[in-house]
């Protein structure tokens, strides 16, 4: 196969493609990666074919980080020529051969291109995001609604995605020459089929998802060859038990001294070490308290087996890793599907109930505590989640989409 896979966002958006091109490549395929220009880098190093993708809107994306909402707003005004130029490097990818398309939703242009091509297109999506069910509600929603609107409440994706529909059709017209037959993304998705990755185990299909929509497993990059952590962070770990480990990702909080000042009591509370990493900038520490190692970051596949309790924001990248280091978890959710994964984790018995509201020293001690108890069946869960496969999986399902298309 020559699959086309393409992707926009941070790394946690890229790098499951990324697993899953290896996965292809190895079993003799010949993927193609786009995604934004950043990244070429971490492609080429896992001998990745890579084409690059306008990435204006992550850098745009830093530099708004932690200046306010008033410089989100000012940053709004200049994402639609930003779009226009993504999706521009997106038709280009026409020039080049590919019999399937595997995009992600955000790259918007993923299954005109494959319409395009004359080949199937899948969306490969990282959450739930457009195949309603009355079993819960859409995980982006951000208030609670009743189960009679469960269904219902699944409209919020295509909602997300309207303000950019008149650019998309524009594009589609003009640089791919598709003037008829326009279609929402959910359309699109219900019509062409969806690769949904994470684990069953975390959340199983719903009984009115059609089979090929059923979890495939995470799409997980193996553990860094050859990966030397820093002096002081293997000294660290080594010096004493297993620490905790306090890291809010791509989040950001708007008062991050607050925040870090609330963590480290809480820390200091449970009389335990732990590892803070600073991520996008959620914690600002000052200085390193006796017992605190600070951080950057450290890849998770590493790091997390290596801890005792996991604190953070529910990004199902870093919900996935703890899962497989079988940890228990503490979630601290700040927005988007944090919440959804937060209240999974818990139904599951792996993290006390998410830390939601006002955050204060003795809640998070408190949870802290009650996730430690959580730790065999957290452990039991990650052998399971840890003996699936879920690119060997998605390799076969796009293969059987390929056959069908042929």
């Amino acid at each position: 196969m020559r699959p086309l896979l393409i992707t926009v966002g941070s790394r946690g958006d890229v790098q499951p493609y990324l697993a899953l091109a290896r996965g292809l490549l190895a079993a003799g395929h010949r993927p193609v990666l786009a995604a934004p220009r950043r990244f070429a880098p971490l492609a080429a190093a896992h001998g990745v074919e890579f084409a690059p993708l306008n990435d204006e809107m992550l850098a745009l994306q830093d530099s708004v980080r932690g200046q306010g909402v008033r410089a989100a707003i000012t940053a709004a005004g200049a994402v639609r020529p930003m779009l226009r130029r993504l999706l521009g490097d997106q038709a280009a990818l026409t020039r080049s051969q590919a019999d399937t398309v595997i995009y992600h939703p955000k790259s918007l242009g993923g299954p005109h291109l494959a319409e395009k091509l004359g080949v199937p297109a899948l969306a490969g999506l990282l959450l739930p995001l457009y195949l309603p069910t009355s079993a819960f509600p859409s995980p982006i929603l951000p208030v609670r609604v009743p189960r009679a609107l469960n269904r219902a409440s699944w409209r919020v994706s295509s909602a997300v995605e309207a303000p950019y529909r008149g650019t998309v059709r524009d594009w589609r017209a003009g640089a791919l020459g598709l003037r008829e037959g326009f279609r929402p993304m959910a359309d699109l998705i219900k019509a062409g089929g969806v690769l949904h990755a994470w684990s069953p185990q975390l959340l199983p299909a719903p009984a009115d998802w059609p089979a090929q929509a059923h979890p495939t497993g995470f799409w997980t990059m193996p553990a860094p060859d050859g990966w030397t952590p820093p002096e002081r962070l293997a000294r660290f770990l080594e010096d004493g038990a297993p620490p905790l480990y306090v890291g809010f990702g791509s989040s950001v909080s708007g008062d991050p001294e607050t925040l870090t000042a609330t963590v480290l009591e809480a820390v200091r509370l449970t009389g335990r070490r732990a590892v803070l990493a600073t991520g996008w900038g959620a914690l600002r520490p000052g200085s390193e308290p006796d017992g605190v190692l600070v951080i950057e970051d450290a890849p998770h596949g590493w790091l997390l087996p290596r801890v005792a309790v996991t604190v953070h924001h529910g990004g199902i990248g870093t919900v996935g890793a703890a899962l497989r280091a079988g940890v228990p978890q503490v979630v601290r959710p700040f927005l988007g599907d944090q919440p959804f994964w937060a209240e999974r984790l818990h139904h599951l018995g792996v993290a006390p109930a998410p830390v939601t509201g006002r955050l204060t020293t003795e809640r998070l001690a408190a949870a802290i505590e009650a996730a430690s108890a959580l730790a065999p069946a957290a452990g039991a869960l990650g052998t399971q989640v840890s003996a699936e496969d879920g690119v060997a999986t998605a390799i076969t399902r796009i293969a059987c989409a390929d056959t069908a298309q042929a």
